[in-house]
């Protein structure tokens, strides 16, 4: 199972370091999941780039667009009181912000709820090293070679 958090995720719709590896991992890698937050946060982040002038306006559209197709294909999280305690639990842990920590619970309840391992893939080294610690599968997808 491969888990996106937001910083993978938008990759997939804006061209900048990773997004090669993260289409492969959408398109040929297996199950894609993220938590339902992404969708608010992809929303802000392909907002804010259009804001700063890094998409057209028609292309804001079309990758809009074509998130919310994806989006139907992703398992979705649910933000669920035991979600929000584990994230909690994760803050007082690891240096994390709010969303990070709300990421990794997700995963952490994804991997215990399939009983199969998750990769957590992300761009962030602060948060993927909390994932690896909690023993999720760290994919930095900045880094990490393209396929």
């Amino acid at each position: 199972m491969n888990y996106l958090d937001t910083s993978a995720l938008i990759k997939r719709f804006v061209a900048e370091q990773g997004s090669t590896l993260v289409q492969t991992i959408v398109i040929r890698g297996g199950s894609v999941a993220t938590a339902k937050i992404a969708y608010a946060e992809v929303y802000a982040g392909l907002a804010r780039k259009r804001r700063e002038g890094r998409l057209s306006p028609r292309r804001y559209g079309r990758v809009c667009r074509q998130f919310e197709l994806d989006w139907s294909a992703y398992i979705r999280v649910d933000l669920r009181d035991e979600i929000l305690g584990l994230a909690r639990d994760l803050i007082q842990r690891h240096p994390l912000r709010g969303f990070d920590a709300i990421h990794l619970a997700s995963a952490l309840s994804l991997k215990s709820a399939l009983g199969e391992e998750v990769t957590f893939a992300a761009a962030d080294e602060r948060l993927l090293r909390a994932a690896e610690a909690e023993r999720l599968r760290p994919l930095n997808v900045e880094k990490a070679p393209s396929p």
